[in-house]
């Protein structure tokens, strides 16, 4: 194993203050002379510390008779961004993050999302005075749709994103028509945590095929394009080892949505490269 790559069997003890203060760094530092300087830390400490984490998740997923597996070299995004189709030419982004899925890969149907960077946003970790009460937009989103708020700071998201494959939505959207006393029961039960479905990315107009279903009470879960909830994390909660613990928790509040999902998708073919990052 190459000497850097982190232990499947390394226990997580948090995310450290160096950890986090490599992310703020490459925010204020985002090029590849600063980031080989700098590697080190993300080789022998933020990495790690992420590998470390999956495999901890591994043993609380377990626990809780989830069907989440990860791996510290699958079930992680790379650092590196894709800037051929984008404006934003920044090499690197400036958070970590993994997905966790039945299958072990991070596209799979059904996902935990874990987002990893300083409280608040790398770009104003540990400065109060960027944040302005009577600003709204100083302030974090109180809503998560999977890693679209990265530099906001930490957070989770559980659920079914589809990485725009029409066949997976399309099914997810039939089955809630299928089975609306399933699907209600799943809102209520999520309800019943604390959690809310994301807005979802969802089409202006009802979807084709859906149309009477228009104006219903169904109308606005069948825009959604993702069914997602998310939950903020802490500055405290990285730093502490019992995150793996919390994270799974949360993932077990998300348990009913998860299996009406999978009683949707099973068996439907997708695109392996749809989504690849």
């Amino acid at each position: 194993m190459p000497k850097n790559d982190p232990s499947p069997s390394e226990a997580f003890t948090g995310f450290s203050n160096e950890d986090l203060g490599f992310l703020t760094g490459l925010a204020a530092n985002n090029d590849k002379a600063w980031f080989t300087e700098h590697r080190a830390a993300y080789d022998e400490g933020l990495k790690p510390a992420m590998g470390g984490l999956i495999a901890a998740l591994n043993t609380e997923f377990a626990a809780r008779g989830l069907p989440f597996v990860g791996d510290s070299k699958k079930s992680i995004f790379r650092l590196h961004r894709d800037v051929r189709f984008s404006k934003d030419k920044r090499p690197y982004k400036t958070h970590v993050a993994a997905s966790l899925t039945r299958e072990g890969g991070k596209m799979a149907p059904g996902a935990v999302y874990v987002h990893i960077e300083p409280e608040g946003g790398p770009a104003r970790a540990f400065d109060p005075r960027t944040i302005d009460p009577l600003d709204p937009s100083t302030l974090p989103s109180a809503k998560i749709a999977y890693d679209e708020h990265a530099g906001e700071g930490p957070f989770l998201t559980a659920g079914f994103y589809l990485w725009d494959q029409r066949p997976l939505i399309d099914a997810f959207r039939k089955q809630i028509v299928a089975d609306p006393e399933a699907w209600l029961a799943v809102e209520k039960a999520l309800d019943d945590n604390g959690l809310e479905l994301e807005d979802g990315a969802p089409v202006k107009r009802t979807p084709k095929g859906f149309e009477e279903q228009a104006g219903g009470p169904l109308d606005a879960t069948l825009k959604k394009t993702q069914w997602l909830v998310g939950r903020r994390l802490t500055g405290a909660e990285l730093a502490d080892p019992n995150l793996p613990s919390l994270i799974a928790d949360f993932a077990a509040q998300v348990r009913p949505l998860f299996a009406f999902g999978w009683r949707a998708l099973d068996g439907v073919r997708i695109d392996p490269k749809a989504g690849r990052r």
